[in-house]
């Protein structure tokens, strides 16, 4: 028994020093530096270990507060791992109480931060008036809520061309206007949105080499012969 024992550690110990992990290269990560990823990989009881780090980190979803909602992993030595993040698909930020609140195409607010990160494919939100302050994990306290189902289909388009992200995005009671540099589109409350936002993809381009003024799109449907723009 002892001999068994005696060489079951032995084992265990080569397992442990031999896949001892220490390279974490992170990928995918806009808002958290490597080692706050490194720190979310480490929560399990890996041991620090390749293998078991791997075993318990391949494709987790973490149904938490904050940035990431998925982490997955990929061996790329015996003490080399690579993280892949996948940040949760935020909709928009509103500033308040001297932080950005991030929520998601719900309304819910998962992510606070006391500044906005550069390279974001998020809009800061202006003009949703709030009732409340807002909190983490519970939805925007805003009366329009259909201002959440405009955004998510403005950040499809993001997605989709990074250029279509606004500088911000105005409410004005149930109207939204996307606001690039010197440029103002008028999208309207919703209806035919998804149309409006694929003509401004083909005209944006142009209007941002050097236009000043406002695209009217509020009224547009698909039967006009050509766009309005009030040019400054």
């Amino acid at each position: 028994m002892a001999v068994r024992f005696s060489v079951f550690a032995a084992f265990l110990l080569f397992f442990l020093l031999f896949f001892r992990l220490k390279t974490v290269i992170v990928s995918g990560s806009v808002h958290l530096k490597p080692d706050e990823v490194t720190r979310i990989l480490l929560e399990r009881p890996s041991a620090e270990n390749t293998l078991l780090t791997k075993l318990f980190n391949t494709n987790r979803t973490l149904n938490r507060e904050g940035f990431v909602e998925r982490i997955d992993t990929q061996i790329l030595g015996r003490d080399k791992l690579r993280v892949i993040v996948e940040e949760r698909k935020f909709v928009g930020c509103v500033e308040a109480g001297g932080a950005y609140w991030y929520f998601d195409s719900s309304g819910r607010v998962y992510a606070k931060a006391p500044k906005r990160t550069k390279g974001e494919p998020i809009p800061l939100v202006e003009g949703l008036e709030l009732r409340a302050d807002p909190e983490v994990m519970f939805q925007l306290p805003v009366a329009n809520t259909k201002a959440f189902s405009m955004l998510a289909m403005l950040r499809n388009f993001v997605d989709s061309d990074p250029g279509m992200l606004p500088d911000s995005a105005v409410f004005e009671g149930s109207a939204m206007t996307l606001r690039y540099g010197k440029i103002d589109v008028l999208t309207g409350s919703g209806e035919k949105l998804e149309m409006r936002l694929r003509e401004l993809s083909g005209v944006l381009p142009e209007l941002k080499s050097g236009y000043q003024g406002t695209l009217h799109l509020e009224n547009y449907d698909g039967s006009q012969n050509g766009l309005i723009f009030d040019r400054k």
